[in-house]
């Protein structure tokens, strides 16, 4: 199945060993594969950064990444924490 990926902010430079980094790319998975194995994937959930998930447009929280199963044409979007004073 083919979906698209964006990555917001300095997201884009925080990816997994062999990852070029891009902004928003169209990727080939395997039937079945979870936002979660997609957020593994990019090694965004190795406990260094927070980012917010979003499917769609739709956030989805934490608990809900490893159960989430993407789908052909779905657009995914990888936010990072807003910080500011």
């Amino acid at each position: 199945m083919r979906i698209n990926v964006k990555l917001m902010g300095w997201m884009r430079e925080y990816l997994g060993p062999g990852i070029e980094h891009f902004d928003d790319r169209d990727f080939e998975l395997d039937d079945g594969t979870t936002l979660g194995a997609l957020c593994d994937r990019f090694g965004f959930r190795s406990g260094e950064t927070d980012f917010m998930a979003m499917l769609n447009g739709e956030r989805v929280v934490d608990d809900a990444l490893d159960a989430t199963k993407l789908a052909t044409d779905d657009k995914v979007v990888f936010v990072p924490p807003i910080k500011g004073g």
